[in-house]
């Protein structure tokens, strides 16, 4: 039983294997003798024909010369390899030598046919029709990336006929050029009720004699579709614009979908393109068409493009329409010369393929549509750095994360979401709109939830209209909820009625007041909790106004992000007279001001406004190329630092540590950051430097990490008298077994603050310097009893008359003033508390040795007087 199974199996097998198709290959230098590999080809594709059956493939090498027509009575798949195949001029006088014939014929019914990848070329035939094809058969035939050039008939259809009710013709990706037909359809003919497709492909230069320059669909019940095709320069003889240089349509139904038609003329070279005659049935749907007659249903389609045909080209190497300038945005016109977006591979069939150039498509005219929508571009992507933009009339965009591009042309509305960049690297040109949004956040408390803001675009002003729009907070008297910071004076001047036409680079304080009543990017208010501001964008370095002498309020003038660190030192700012390590930023949250010194790591977002400090009134810049698009929160790192946090009931301040490797216990440029003095608070914390104390209060301070534990930090505080500060403490890569205490030394106290303690006091009298507050750092518990050494004691001038010594311990001291030549010139002793002042007497210009000396140490420092 299993023997007779496995013959069973091995019969069917070798039956199936007798009726596998075959491949056969043809090939002018072959020896035409089995046809089944190249050296044996057949050199004649009707020798292959004979040999072949239904559904083998016939693989084409090379250059042929078919010199008679092939009929195809079976299903084939000619497929090419380089293939050309040449026909014969049959344009011989003696018709006897040679027939007047087509390439091939289909004679039978119900037959697939496919051509790949093969050239026909130079068929010219007189009588009959179709000089390549003529298909009057109901069965299948498709060509996919062929290339049909310089056929002719003077018949129908220069190199395709088609003429069966259920014939069915389609071509992919191929190229029509060159073709004519002395009668009607240069390129292709279909009639009887057959079925065309065109997908993807060219038609050039066909002359279809008096109809039909590349095609001509006729009769009723034949149907015709073009998707993704150009028709360019095709011609007909007929004076007639209405019949179609490019496509007529006689009593059929013809489709048109994202499709060129343009520069098509007639015999008086008019323009003259899709001709649909009223009994025959029309869609066109996102198709440019330089004439059209008789539609019935255009679907966002420019049947009347006003396109310059001196830009548009035949390139004969890509056999497709290119166009001469595609990378130009300042050449965009916005009716003109907008591309179509060719299909869902991005591409469009000739003249805008490879532009530089990415235009907002959108999906409904007049609304407001996403720039992260792929299908909303011509392109059919999102656009690149290297791309220039165009949002144009009709086309309003929202983008809604941060992105680069080249150039960009606004003649609509572009709306930029809050804390989003937009990076232009090339020309901005706005004729229309851009409006950049920034969300605020708002209290009833008209001194509270005030924001530093800038405007990113150009021409913005600040009156009524956008006051109200916006939301601006009413104050007392005529007084809104937008300010000028004064330099002279460190005071603030309200907007009262005058409007304010902002200038970039400059920053101004804003408070919102929400209403409730909302139309966002309407005719009525904007979104509550946001401000817009509205104008054309910076494109170019921007220089502000002179400066005064003191602390100036600016503000990124970009609808991107800035690196601040690059602006403090950028080299165009070399003559400014701005302090170039540090900057201050305003915290709506804790309502104070934020030193960002230039050795951190962040960026200025965009309508964001801060403080510098300036001794001179030179004017600075915003260089084009330290714009970023990344950023938004300022950006943090993974060094180590703590950060000490004083709260009373209604104020949070802080002081920040970072701990590295290359500071020092001095001062270390870009790295230590001052509490802002344009605006002076009420309650705050602050630290002084460690060694070489100018007595300046650091919001920031560097230390070496390395000697973490030998270092005593000054604290200093202000706050009034019955105050409740409770201290605390945030640590960001700290040592996990290392303490951090704060000493108070009226109190007599060390106060582990990490491990998430906190300290709290009440202040006895006002506190407006350091002195009684200390920081420590160490592995094992501190205690009174641990004497302070005298290396972290600071000794320096607060003035000129004033000798200032930090980091005193208890107990008494004494101070001893020594001139150069060793003279004693002062000898005081006081009981010390942290912090002492010495009024020095009157002394001449020169060194000086100051001898200090506690109940545990001793100390000596040279100082300068002048």
């Amino acid at each position: 039983m299993k023997k007779n199974t496995l013959l069973t199996i091995g019969f069917c097998f070798l039956f199936i294997s007798n009726f596998l198709a075959e491949t056969y290959y043809v090939k002018a230098t072959g020896n035409n003798t089995t046809g089944l590999d190249e050296a044996n080809a057949f050199t004649t594709v009707n020798n292959a024909r004979n040999a072949a059956s239904d559904g083998d493939t016939i693989i084409i090498v090379g250059t042929i010369t078919q010199t008679g027509q092939v009929i195809i009575d079976k299903s084939l798949n000619f497929q090419g390899q380089s293939a050309i195949i040449k026909g014969v001029d049959n344009d011989d006088p003696d018709p006897e030598v040679i027939p007047s014939t087509r390439l091939y014929r289909v004679t039978a019914a119900g037959l697939t046919i496919t051509f790949n990848d093969i050239t026909f070329q130079g068929s010219k035939n007189k009588v009959v029709n179709g000089s390549v094809l003529s298909l009057e058969q109901a069965s299948t035939v498709s060509f996919t990336d062929c290339i049909f050039d310089n056929n002719s008939t003077t018949a129908n259809g220069g190199a395709v006929y088609v003429n069966h009710a259920s014939a069915s013709f389609t071509a992919i990706n191929s190229v029509f050029k060159n073709n004519s037909a002395g009668n009607y359809a240069g390129a292709i003919y279909a009639g009887a009720g057959a079925t065309l497709t065109l997908t993807g492909s060219t038609f050039y230069s066909n002359n279809g004699g008096g109809i039909g320059g590349a095609v001509y669909a006729n009769e009723s019940g034949t149907t015709g579709t073009a998707t993704n095709c150009t028709f360019f320069k095709n011609s007909i003889t007929n004076t007639d614009v209405n019949f179609g240089a490019a496509i007529r349509s006689n009593s059929a139904t013809f489709t048109i979908i994202n499709s060129l038609i343009y520069d098509n003329t007639n015999g008086n070279n008019l323009e003259s393109g899709f001709h649909n005659n009223p009994a025959s049935v029309s869609t066109v749907t996102n198709s440019l068409i330089g004439k059209a007659n008789n539609v019935d249903s255009p679907s966002a389609s420019s049947l009347t493009a006003d396109l310059d045909g001196s830009n548009l080209v035949w390139n004969e190497t890509l056999n497709k329409v290119t166009f001469s300038a595609p990378n130009a945005i300042t050449d965009l016109d916005i009716a003109g010369k907008t591309p179509i977006n060719f299909g869902s591979d991005g591409n469009d069939v000739g003249a805008w393929e490879g532009s530089a150039i990415n235009i907002f498509l959108g999906g409904t005219p007049g609304a407001l549509e996403g720039w992260a929508n792929d299908a909303n571009w011509s392109k059919g992507s999102q656009p690149e750095a290297t791309d220039n933009v165009a949002i144009l009339t009709g086309r309003n965009s929202t983008l809604p994360a941060s992105t680069t591009v080249n150039d960009i042309k606004v003649t609509s509305l572009l709306r930029i979401n809050s804390n989003q960049g937009l990076v232009v690297n090339g020309d901005a040109i706005v004729t229309g709109t851009v409006r950049y949004s920034r969300a605020l956040t708002n209290n009833a408390d008209n001194t509270k939830a005030w924001h530093l803001v800038a405007s990113p675009v150009t021409d913005e002003v600040f009156d009524t209209s956008y006051l109200d729009i916006n939301d601006i907070a009413v104050g007392t008297n005529s007084n809104r909820g937008i300010a000028t910071y004064n330099t002279g004076d460190n005071s603030w001047s309200y907007y009262t009625g005058v409007d304010i036409t902002t200038t970039s680079g400059q920053g101004y304080s804003m408070k919102i007041t929400p209403d409730g009543i909302t139309n966002a990017g309407g005719a009525g208010e904007y979104a509550d909790g946001f401000v817009v501001f509205e104008g054309t964008l910076n494109d170019t370095d921007v220089t502000t106004p002179a400066l005064a002498a003191g602390f100036n309020l600016l503000g990124n003038p970009y609808t991107s992000f800035v690196n601040s660190g690059v602006f403090l030192t950028d080299a165009a700012n070399s003559a400014a007279g701005i302090d170039k390590t540090q900057m201050w930023v305003w915290n709506s949250s804790t309502e104070n001001y934020d030193v960002k010194t230039v050795g951190e790591a962040f960026v200025l977002a965009p309508a964001q406004g801060f403080f510098v400090n300036s001794t001179n009134t030179a004017a600075v810049t915003f260089s084009k190329t330290n714009q970023a698009t990344t950023g938004g929160a300022f950006q943090k790192t993974a060094r180590t630092e703590i950060k000490l946090l004083m709260n009373t009931s209604t104020n949070e301040r802080f002081a920040k540590i970072y701990l590295t490797d290359t500071a020092t216990k001095g001062f270390d440029s870009g790295w230590e950051g001052e509490v802002f003095g344009g605006i002076a608070n009420k309650v705050d914390v602050f630290t002084e430097l460690v060694s070489d104390n100018q007595g300046k209060n650091y919001q920031v301070q560097s230390l070496p990490i390395s000697e973490m534990e030998s270092m005593v930090i000054p604290v200093g505080v202000i706050a009034e008298a019955g105050k409740e500060l409770t201290f605390s403490l945030e640590q960001t890569n700290f040592p996990t077994d290392v303490k951090v205490y704060l000493e108070d030394r009226v109190a007599n106290t060390y106060n582990e603050l990490t491990n998430s303690k906190t300290f709290k006091v009440t202040l006895s009298e006002a506190l407006n310097d350091v002195g009684r507050f200390y920081l420590h750092a160490s592995k094992s518990p501190l205690s009174v009893d641990d004497n302070v050494v005298s290396e972290n004691i600071s000794m320096y001038k607060s003035n000129a008359t004033t000798l200032k010594v930090v980091g005193l311990p208890n107990g008494t001291s004494n101070i001893k003033l020594f001139n150069i030549l060793g003279k004693q010139v002062l000898n005081t002793s006081f009981i010390a508390n942290g912090v002492k002042e010495i009024t020095l007497p009157k002394l001449a210009i020169g060194v000086y040795i100051v001898q200090l000396e506690t109940e545990t140490s001793k100390l000596n420092k040279k100082i300068i007087i002048e």
